[in-house]
């Protein structure tokens, strides 16, 4: 079947290009990738093993080292001596002291006759105000200055037993560069009787001792690390590095869970052979680092050969398959492309003819369907834009008569309650309204020019509705240049007062906002009034609670709503809430287009 359908549906080149690729590149490629695949696996895990196997070393010679600061702190530590120097108290310049000195440089003598390769520092301290220190950093830190510190009590519950500590100490005696060189062995000396500590005992080794057992075993490409229980470097040959933490790492949890092994992951931006190894003494990690860039160096320099050889047949390959099915192939592609171009609305393409065969025809017949299709689609754009004026159109004149109905019966009203003034002054803001509203044929006017034409026609229903009536603006400047169609405010202000505000008995508020909203301009028209049962979008509502009596107040709404949606789309428009007894809310949803200013340059 699939045989069938290569050669029946699949065009000229294709089965020159296909036919090529199965019978070379596939096996050819094949073959190169396995052969490449298998000396890789087989060069990281010589390189794997030879590092596994450093590092074991390296963590003998470490754990040799631990043996000798175990043996230095038991020196100090199980000393009769020194323990009774704990317990008592000694006074200054005494015969005691000039003992404790003497029996101190005594053991740290020895020690440094036993140990010569160790550099450490001993430090001393008793609860009784006992100091002796090595370190010429010491702080002159008195153990009960300590003895809180959360280090200090892990130290005790240790009951004896040394506690590694990798990190600075808190509050006691840093190294030259703030403790980040530095390993400290604690142990505090508990009196036999209560278990309660006496003294501490501290030994502190300068981390270049460790970093001397591995140094041997570094080069350009190659770097080790020594990572402690808590995550954080010990040891590197980058001081920089020291007291930094691989928590965060997404291959610490393979450290942490196994004794020893390799895999390959990412550190420092680049992909890394990483084997560790476990240090049994402490439990803390021996990590090699080793670009796989360098351990792959020379199958890389074999896989760049075998990649070019590669493309050269390819490139060869497909320029033969090419040149045999240009001649039938191009042209129907060229026309294929054009196709294209017609499916996804561009009726401007014309495809050259350069042959007389066949598809020279039927690229004739094509260029005369696109010809016609454009014509037609010309004439029917023509046809939308006209219809789509006059519903315009036909909307505008239904919200005119109606409002110009009203504002000439409040007038009337007024000639009987207000002075000539008043009255006359109303008769010019009608005319200032009806100037901007009527006169003008713009469909798209200024957010700005449509609060003007609001502002003027609440004064016409202040004047007629006096004190009774009371208008809050909370209009935001930023809106004002940006533009609209014009009346689609005052007709649900006029709504509002007429079937809203006027059918309440005492004192009516209406509240007018506009501001920017997730780059649409919202207004909101509130008032206090009788309010409605009901809640949603325009359209649903008007159907829903508006019978054929309510017909005006409906036709306000609803015409506001069509010609907002028929303009800017049905994400557009207006949304109701209203409760009775309440009041009643229209929202209004327009796009933040261009703002007027910017239209006109």
């Amino acid at each position: 079947m699939l045989s069938k359908w290569f050669i029946h549906r699949s065009s000229i080149q294709n089965k020159f290009l296909i036919s090529t690729i199965c019978l070379i590149l596939v096996p050819l490629g094949i073959f190169g990738v396995i052969t490449l695949q298998i000396s890789k696996s087989s060069i990281e895990s010589q390189v794997s093993q030879s590092n596994l196997k450093t590092l074991g070393q390296i963590a003998e010679k470490t754990d040799m080292l631990l043996d000798d600061v175990i043996a230095v702190s038991n020196t100090f530590y199980l000393n009769d001596e020194i323990n009774h120097a704990f317990t008592t108290e000694i006074m200054e310049n005494s015969y005691e002291e000039a003992h404790l000195r003497a029996a101190f440089d005594r053991l740290l003598t020895n020690s440094i006759y036993s140990f010569g390769k160790l550099q450490y520092h001993v430090t001393l301290l008793g609860l009784n105000g006992l100091e002796q220190s090595t370190n010429p950093l010491y702080k002159n830190i008195r153990m009960r200055d300590i003895v809180n510190e959360p280090w200090f009590k892990m130290a005790a519950e240790a009951k004896g037993r040394i506690l590694w500590i990798t990190e600075p100490i808190p509050g006691l005696m840093p190294t030259e560069d703030g403790g980040r060189s530095t390993f400290h062995a604690v142990r505090i000396s508990n009196r036999f009787e209560t278990g309660a500590p006496t003294g501490l005992v501290m030994i502190s080794v300068n981390a270049t001792t460790i970093r001397s057992l591995y140094e041997s075993a570094l080069d350009e490409q190659r770097e080790i690390v020594i990572i402690g229980d808590d995550g954080r470097v010990i040891s590197s040959q980058a001081n920089g590095k020291i007291q930094s933490n691989v928590k965060n790492r997404s291959y610490y949890w393979k450290i942490q869970q196994y004794e020893s092994g390799y895999f390959i992951d990412r550190e420092n931006d680049t992909e890394q052979l990483i084997s560790f190894q476990t240090i049994g003494k402490t439990g803390w990690k021996l990590v090699s680092y080793t670009p796989t860039k360098v351990v792959l160096s020379s199958l890389n320099q074999i896989q760049f050969i075998v990649s070019i050889v590669f493309m050269i047949v390819v490139i060869l390959s497909i320029g033969a398959s090419y040149v045999i099915a240009k001649r039938l192939a191009i042209p129907i592609k060229r026309l294929y492309r054009d196709f294209t171009r017609v499916e996804t609305g561009d009726l401007s393409v014309r495809t050259p003819i350069h042959q007389d065969d066949e598809i020279g025809l039927l690229t004739r017949k094509f260029n005369q369907m696109v010809a016609r299709l454009n014509e037609l689609m010309q004439g029917i754009t023509v046809e939308q834009q006209q219809k789509r004026h006059a519903e315009l159109q036909a909307l505008q004149s239904q919200i005119n008569p109606h409002f110009l109905y009203n504002t000439l019966t409040s007038i009337r009203f007024m000639l009987h309650k207000h002075s000539s003034d008043k009255v006359d002054s109303v008769i010019v803001a009608l005319v200032k309204l009806l100037k901007q509203s009527i006169s003008k044929h713009d469909e798209l006017i200024p957010i700005e020019e449509e609060i003007s034409m609001l502002r003027n026609y609440m004064y016409i229903q202040q004047i007629r509705q006096g004190d009774q009536l009371e208008v809050h603006y909370d209009l935001d400047d930023d809106i004002m240049p940006f533009k609209t169609i014009k009346l689609i405010l005052q007709p649900l202000v006029e709504n509002a007062i007429f079937h809203g505000l006027e059918p309440k008995i005492g004192k009516r508020t209406l509240w007018i906002t506009g501001k920017m909203q997730e780059g649409d301009i919202q207004f909101e028209i509130r008032d206090d009034g009788v309010g409605m049962e009901s809640t949603g979008q325009a359209g649903v509502f008007l159907d829903e609670h508006f019978g054929d009596g309510q017909a005006a107040h409906r036709g306000g709404l609803r015409n506001v709503h069509e010609r907002i949606q028929l303009y800017y789309g049905a994400k557009y428009g207006l949304t109701v809430e209203s409760e009775p007894g309440v009041g009643t809310k229209v929202l209004v949803l327009i796009p933040a287009w261009y703002k007027w200013k910017e239209m006109n340059e």
